[in-house]
């Protein structure tokens, strides 16, 4: 029987709202906003265009899986 890798991996356009800046350089978003649960995560602050910085403020995030990472956000 052999074994088969799976070494598949894609992206995940994920909307997102900012909630506000964090000390030390940081933005938090709400992760799928309005859809029942909250889920924040970080962004570095250049990571986020100057115009989209503002509470309430939407884009989409753009994460890689499998790892959730993050690779840019989208406007």
């Amino acid at each position: 029987m052999h074994h088969i890798e799976d070494n598949s991996s894609f992206y995940a356009r994920v909307p997102a709202r900012v909630l506000g800046c964090l000390r030390g350089g940081g933005i938090t978003v709400i992760l799928f906003p309005g859809q029942g649960v909250v889920v924040t995560h970080p962004i570095q602050t250049h990571l986020v265009p100057e115009t989209l910085r503002m509470p309430n403020s939407e884009f989409d995030v753009l994460f890689k899986h499998p790892g959730a990472e993050m690779v840019r956000v989208l406007h």
